[in-house]
């Protein structure tokens, strides 16, 4: 078990009261051990469940439309990635599917390529 950690000096009010506030909310919660017991949490991904998870990642509108226009531009990716201010290598997975982009990567692509990235029109019920 690791040493535990004393502190120098007392908490003060404010320290104190956020201390009790976080053992609150967390002595709500059941342990690892519990969830283990319950069905509930089987613990962490394994490899293969993650790469799994992860294909389905490259299924958001956002990524098809990204992809797309890349296609459609006749560029070599290399060029894009250049002009547009992304590394090659994160460019050539994301369009190959191995991976997403974040949102500020997605907006440098757009903006590169002309495009805007504007929210979907939803209809309010």
């Amino acid at each position: 078990m690791p040493e535990r950690i004393r502190r120098q000096q007392k908490l003060n009010p404010d320290e104190a009261a956020r201390l009790r506030a976080a053992r609150a909310e967390f002595k709500a919660k059941p342990t690892k051990a519990k969830l283990l017991q319950s069905g509930e949490y089987a613990g962490p991904m394994s490899l293969d469940e993650y790469l799994s998870w992860r294909k389905g990642a490259g299924d958001a509108p956002l990524t098809r439309q990204l992809q797309a226009a890349i296609a459609a531009t006749e560029q070599s990716l290399y060029s894009i990635a250049q002009g547009s201010g992304i590394a090659a290598p994160v460019l050539q997975r994301f369009v190959s599917g191995e991976r997403g982009i974040t949102l500020d990567t997605a907006g440098k692509l757009a903006a590169y390529l002309g495009l805007s990235l504007l929210p979907e029109a939803r209809s309010k019920i």
